[in-house]
């Protein structure tokens, strides 16, 4: 006889509309609790900003169009199939709690935390965020994620490697938003160059949301060579999905803040990874920050040490406070 299921019904009642891997970390956040409380996740749909998107807002559950979870080993069914379900289990063998910490041996058939809004990463559930950031990687753990390609992506993303000749160079270029001056100035065609003389390659595949860059060297690729096997495309979260895929599989792979692991998991774990700033997505603010002449070297961190560093730590307050004032002290 099988065991009657149990899940884990996270309800927020505000969305906010965000990028993929801000919603892809919230995400972890759920699958990741409903793994240590034994329970099945029951996913809902989260928004992906139109800001990103030529301003047009999507509603997705994620997984399986931008990625797969096989990996985790979590037990999950959509709120869409849930819903049915949830009517027909009696009302006290439903828990509602909010932010608090669950009980992981609750009998309860439903766990249900009643949230303002789908900015998970607000629970404070420090055991949850451990695993969580495991799975997720990317700005908060340097390891090899969890999550996968998508079939799709995975056909696409090998069409492009086909067509370059190797040894390939990824390249992933973050502008616009979380840049300072000095590290945007540090993305200049002529600067980029340089740093590259130091490595040998035959072709660089480089990705990036500004539509107005481009690196003038018959080695150098972007999406817009690939209209043939990218043209249909008009969703630019998966567009997105695709060229990470591409960047995490080329020999060289080079990204442009120190925390930016791999999109997705990938099974070579040798020493290829670089970034182009030695500081953090989430402390790029800091205009005074110098940029290194050369890539920085990133090796991924054990997963199986107990005391793993992260990137994201609480800073006390007066310490905060002497950094602002000096910051704007400078800028007198």
């Amino acid at each position: 006889m099988q065991p009657t299921k149990k899940y884990l019904y996270y309800k927020p009642a505000k969305k906010y509309a965000e990028g993929l891997l801000d919603r892809r970390s919230c995400l972890m956040i759920l699958l990741a609790e409903a793994k240590l409380s034994q329970r099945v996740a029951v996913v809902p749909r989260f928004q992906l900003g139109s800001h990103h998107n030529h301003g047009k807002l999507i509603e997705s559950y994620l997984i399986g169009e931008y990625f797969g979870i096989d990996r985790l080993d979590v037990d999950c069914i959509f709120e869409e199939d849930f819903l049915p379900i949830l009517k027909d289990i009696p009302q006290d063998k439903i828990l509602n709690i909010n932010d608090k910490k669950s009980d992981k041996k609750s009998d309860a058939r439903v766990i249900v935390r009643d949230l303002k809004d789908d900015n998970f990463w607000n629970l404070k559930l420090y055991d949850v965020f451990a695993l969580a950031k495991l799975y997720h990687g990317v700005g908060v753990k340097f390891v090899i994620p969890e999550v996968t390609p998508t079939q799709y992506i995975k056909v696409l993303g090998d069409n492009i490697l086909s067509r370059l000749q190797r040894p390939i160079i990824g390249l992933h270029l973050r502008r616009g938003d979380r840049l300072n001056k000095r590290l945007n100035d540090s993305m200049n065609e002529d600067k980029i160059l340089s740093k590259l003389s130091g490595f040998n390659y035959n072709s660089v595949y480089y990705g990036t949301n500004d539509r107005t860059y481009k690196i003038n060297d018959k080695r150098f690729f972007s999406s817009e060579d690939f209209k043939d096997i990218l043209g249909e495309i008009k969703d630019n979260y998966l567009l997105f999905a695709i060229e990470m895929y591409v960047i995490d599989n080329c020999d060289i792979s080079v990204r442009t803040f120190n925390d930016s692991s791999p999109f997705y998991h990938i099974v070579d774990e040798t020493d290829k990874n670089y970034a182009i700033c030695n500081y953090s997505m989430h402390g790029s603010n800091n205009s005074f920050k110098k940029i290194p002449k050369q890539f920085i070297k990133c090796t991924y961190e054990d997963k199986t040490k107990n005391n793993r560093k992260a990137f994201v730590r609480p800073r006390p307050f007066i310490p905060r406070l002497i950094k602002t004032i000096e910051r704007r002290l400078k800028q007198v």
